[in-house]
C-alpha cells in the first residue's frame, strides 16, 4: 500500500516525514517509509533531498540505505548548487563522503539556478575539514579551482577562516598562493584583511605577488554576493535545521 506524502511544519517551512527521518538518522523509519512508497528523491522547497539531509548530519547508516535504492538521484543539487557531497564535506563527515564518492557522485558538482560555485572541496577548505580535503584532492579535485564570479580558490577560503593546517595542505598539494581573485586579492591579502595572523605569516613566505595595498575599506565579498551566497550565508548554509530557509 502506497502512503500519502505527509508534511511536517518545521520552523515555518514544510518538510516530509521521510525527509525528517533521514535528517535525524532514523534508519528504521526510513526503511519503513521506503517500503510504503515514500518519495525517494522528493526535495523540500529549498531543494534538499532526503540524501542531502542525511549527508549533512553524517548519518552513514541512512546514507547507505538510500544509496541502495537504484532510483536515488545522488547528483541532485539545491538551488544554490550544493550536492549531498557538499553537505557531507561541509560537516567533515568523511565516512559519508567516502560512501558518496564510491557510489559515483560528481566531485565538482556546483551551479544550480543561481550559478554559485559551492563545490565540496571549497566547503571542506572553508570549514577546515582536512581529512575530507585530502580525500577529495586524492580523488582529483582541482586544488586551484576558482569560482566563476569572484575567483575564490580553496586556499583563499581557508585563509578567510584562518585554517592554518588546511592552508599548508593546499600549498603542499600545489595551490598557487599568487592567484588573485576578481577583486585583485591573493590569499595572503584575505588572511591579512581578516587578521588571521598565523595564516598570513605563513602565506607571506609563500607569496611573491605582493603589490602595494591601500587600506581595506570594503570587504571584497560585498561586490560578489553570488559565491557562497556572499560568504555571509555560508556560516548558515548547510547548518542547523532551524536555518534551512536560508538555503
Amino acid at each position: 500500500m502506497k502512503i500519502l506524502t505527509l508534511y511536517f511544519n518545521l520552523n515555518g517551512f514544510l518538510c516530509t516525514y521521510f525527509q525528517t527521518a533521514a535528517a535525524n538518522g532514523h534508519d528504521h523509519v526510513v526503511r519503513l517509509l521506503l517500503m510504503r512508497g515514500a518519495a525517494l528523491n522528493k526535495a523540500n522547497s529549498y531543494g534538499w533531498t532526503p540524501l542531502m539531509h542525511a549527508s549533512r548530519n553524517g548519518h552513514a547508516n541512512v546514507v547507505a540505505t538510500l544509496l541502495q535504492q537504484r532510483q536515488a538521484d545522488i547528483n541532485a543539487v539545491t538551488g544554490l548548487g550544493a550536492s549531498a557531497l557538499t553537505f557531507a564535506a561541509r560537516g567533515g563527515h568523511i565516512q559519508v563522503v567516502r560512501q558518496l564518492v564510491e557510489a559515483g557522485i560528481e566531485l565538482t558538482s556546483s551551479g544550480g539556478a543561481n550559478e554559485c560555485d559551492f563545490t565540496p572541496l571549497l566547503a571542506a577548505a572553508l570549514y577546515g575539514h582536512d581529512a575530507v580535503l585530502r580525500f577529495l584532492l586524492d580523488r582529483g579535485c582541482d586544488v586551484n579551482f576558482r569560482t566563476s564570479t569572484s575567483g575564490l580558490t580553496p586556499l583563499m577560503v581557508a585563509a578567510l577562516n584562518g585554517h592554518m593546517k588546511t592552508a599548508q595542505i593546499l600549498v603542499e598539494r600545489g595551490a598557487d598562493p599568487n592567484v588573485i581573485n576578481a577583486d585583485n586579492r591573493t590569499a595572503l591579502d584575505i588572511a591579512s584583511m581578516r587578521m588571521k595572523r598565523e595564516v598570513a605569516a605563513y602565506l607571506e613566505r609563500k607569496t611573491t605577488n605582493k603589490p602595494e595595498r591601500g587600506k581595506y575599506f570594503i570587504y571584497m565579498i560585498v561586490y560578489y554576493p553570488c559565491d557562497f551566497t556572499g560568504l555571509y550565508l555560508i556560516s548558515h548554509l548547510l547548518g542547523s535545521i532551524a536555518e534551512l530557509p536560508i538555503v
